[in-house]
């Protein structure tokens, strides 16, 4: 009983290492795609807006997702703007 204790708990360690490692290959690899610096723009850029609330819905399967250009007039901080 005590030997199959033993190979449990080595197991679970096992397991816990293996998942940590693979967590963190995981990271590396979005991490790698993702750009330096996040996009910035200055007030007078065109820009499209994203739909968010059609990515789960699938009666709007064809409808378009972005939204004609919008012109940028105040960035309020953190990746938020007033179009």
């Amino acid at each position: 009983m005590y030997q199959l204790m033993k190979t449990l708990e080595n197991n679970r360690r096992t397991a816990a290492d293996n998942i940590s490692h693979a967590q963190e290959r995981q990271k590396e690899r979005h991490d790698k795609h993702l750009p330096e610096q996040p996009m910035e723009f200055k007030i007078g850029d065109q820009v499209l807006l994203y739909h968010t609330k059609t990515e789960k819905q699938w009666s709007g399967k064809f409808d378009p997702k972005w939204d004609s250009s919008f012109h940028i007039h105040e960035a309020l901080g953190n990746g938020t703007y007033k179009l």
